[in-house]
């Protein structure tokens, strides 16, 4: 696996976690979980803020199709996490989210956990996945600095 510097350098996005104490379980650490919340709260604040995409009001939204969570070292709650996340590929009807969750305390950083998250688009009125529409996929491609794109 290449230096964090280097894992950390293609991606855009950069939001402070705010922990709470209820994440903890009882050994003391973030509940394995609730990494799946932190990767939620991310992938919102990067969807709506960073690109704009809708959430609401419009017909075509986006559901889950797969999550992925490696584990690396357990994260406490004296801890200061940021989630890194950027769009690394975008297919016909779905695109794929890489998540890094890092601590930054003091001045270092390191590497708590990396997942993905795969998106499927979805007409709730047609009750069935749709392409990805295109101006969503020229936001993601505007905005990161790598994407495979499949169509």
């Amino acid at each position: 696996m290449p230096d964090l510097d280097t894992l950390l350098e293609p991606f855009r996005f950069r939001w402070r976690i705010q922990m709470r104490w209820s994440d903890m379980d009882e050994m003391k650490h973030v509940n394995n979980a609730v990494y799946l919340t932190y990767f939620e709260e991310g992938r919102l604040r990067y969807l709506h803020q960073t690109l704009s995409i809708p959430y609401r009001d419009v017909d075509t939204r986006m559901i889950i199709a797969r999550n992925t969570v490696d584990y690396i070292v357990p994260l406490f709650f004296t801890d200061e996490p940021y989630l890194y996340l950027r769009c690394v590929r975008i297919g016909n009807k779905s695109f794929e989210l890489e998540q890094l969750i890092v601590n930054e305390k003091d001045d270092q950083r390191k590497l708590i956990a990396r997942g993905s998250t795969v998106m499927v688009t979805y007409n709730y009125k047609q009750n069935q996945s749709v392409p990805v529409p295109d101006s969503w996929r020229e936001q993601f491609l505007q905005h990161e600095a790598f994407v495979e794109e499949k169509k």
